[in-house]
């Protein structure tokens, strides 16, 4: 009877400890996923972008709301400093930047939610940082430039999850960063100019493959976006950005995706506290990083759709940033197909005047389109009567357009700058990039001459070089 018993408790252990190796053990549903930062009252935390990097000794931490300090689990244990998770679509993984040894540059890692291995994706000599999962399984990053004329920035980058197939896919001197996935499958990212002038925050969309990148929402004079923006399941994206003329103190704005520019809504602000950053949960509340006074640190709230914001877990020797929350996703971004013809080195550009433009202007005679890249003017040629223009242009090569009179003066522009992935095609219509109306049904008249061929193609200078190795330890697991 004994022997038995023991070959039943034998039995059922070893049920057990198979079921324990097939079942995924990801964290469950209702866990908080935080990056987690020293208190220190001389840190800065009204930071994005590049300058997050600075952030030393951060570790990714998980824990459960309803018992936070019981539930708490440090993630990131082996790691010097490590910040800003991004939750795979299906819960599983993480991908987040981090520093393994306090000397070394930020890389970008991936993290098995479910056996706590982790696989560093990129290993080179710059810093990466940002990262976020495409719908495809690659994963998207930035990483950071420099240069003696231009200044630094930084490019988007995208890759497999071993760190393969790297490709750049922001040619322009901003600096990129802080991407999120909308649900119609594009990249939203914040992007700052750098060159030639500094330029303001703004909320940049693009296809996973580089191309059809344009303005998505951009802030007043001022601001400066501090967050990711996130969508919810609502079609609202939110964002927290500081006011420059206000001692940097935090808004929560909202607007919808349908409509940016004529549904914005301020859902938070306050006159003595922040918001650092937010994840929206599919009840319609968010989990927000919020400081109540510059005397306390930065806890984790949650803020209902009436505007009250409920302690979740506040630590006295610890800021909390950074939010991604574990339930089930409640949509499944697109997955867009890529247009690009490796083949052609090359884009085409058809600029098409608005009708107010065509009313105020009356002519276009002696006037010129200049045609600029980083090092100056690439080709000019006269404007077309109706202010159209068509252009051929090689790939990858970032310039902004500008309109000139007779006398050499701008009279429209210049653009923002742009670039064309190779093969792509773009329509662009009236100088102003806020533009919401469609042009007139019309064929502009430079579509029934031969495109123009912009001379002096330029090789991308930003960022890293398709020739320069930069994953020299990626892929490899750790265990």
């Amino acid at each position: 009877m004994k022997k038995t018993g023991i070959i039943v408790v034998v039995f059922v252990l070893s049920l057990v400890y198979i079921s324990g190796i097939l079942v995924n053990r990801s964290l469950p549903d209702g866990h908080i996923i935080i990056t987690r930062v020293p208190a220190d009252k001389n840190i800065n935390l009204s930071i994005s972008g590049v300058e997050k990097l600075g952030l030393e000794n951060a570790q990714i931490v998980s824990f459960y709301p309803n018992k936070p300090e019981s539930s708490l689990n440090i993630l990131t244990a082996n790691f010097a400093s490590a910040i800003s998770p991004e939750l795979s679509p299906d819960n599983r993984h993480i991908v987040f930047s981090a520093k393994k040894e306090p000397g070394d540059n930020w890389q970008i890692w991936l993290l098995n939610l479910s056996n706590s291995r982790t696989a560093q994706i990129t290993g080179n000599s710059r810093n990466c940082f940002d990262p976020v999962f495409l719908p495809d399984e690659r994963i998207a990053f930035s990483c950071t430039w420099e240069h003696e004329r231009y200044g630094s920035g930084s490019t988007l980058y995208t890759a497999r999850s071993d760190g393969s197939n790297l490709k750049p896919i922001t040619f322009h001197p901003h600096a990129d960063h802080s991407g999120t996935i909308l649900h119609d499958g594009r990249i939203l990212m914040v992007s700052n100019q750098v060159y030639p002038e500094t330029g303001i925050s703004k909320l940049l969309a693009l296809r996973p493959d580089g191309t059809n990148t344009g303005l998505f929402y951009q802030i007043p004079d001022g601001f400066e976006i501090l967050s990711k923006a996130r969508e919810n399941k609502e079609n609202h994206i939110f964002f927290t950005a500081v006011n420059q003329q206000n001692g940097n103190r935090s808004t929560l704005i909202r607007f919808s995706y349908n409509n940016p520019y004529n549904s914005k809504q301020i859902v938070y602000t306050s006159e003595a506290g922040n918001i650092h950053s937010l994840y929206p949960e599919n009840s319609g509340d968010l989990f927000i990083s919020y400081q109540k006074n510059t005397e306390e640190t930065y806890g984790i709230y949650r803020l209902d759709q009436q505007g009250m914001a409920k302690p979740i877990y506040i630590d006295s020797d610890y800021h909390f940033l950074e939010p991604a929350f574990i339930e089930a996703k409640p949509f499944t971004p697109r997955k867009l197909p890529s247009a690009l013809r490796e083949a052609r080195n090359f884009g085409i550009v058809v600029f098409v005047e608005t009708p107010q433009a065509l009313m105020a202007s009356g002519s276009f005679a002696g006037e010129k389109i200049q045609v600029v890249g980083l090092d100056g003017i690439l080709d000019e040629f006269p404007v077309m009567s109706d202010g159209s223009f068509y252009v051929r242009m090689g790939a990858r090569t970032p310039v902004r357009f500008q309109r000139v009179n007779s006398q050499n003066e701008i009279v429209e522009g210049p653009t923002s700058w742009l670039w064309l992935m190779t093969g792509e095609r773009r329509g662009f219509t009236g100088w102003d990039e806020k533009q919401l109306t469609a042009p007139a049904n019309r064929v502009p008249e430079a579509i029934n001459h031969p495109y123009r061929d912009v001379p002096g193609f330029e090789t991308p200078v930003l960022g890293i070089q398709a020739d320069e190795k930069m994953l020299s330890e990626a892929g490899h697991e750790n265990q």
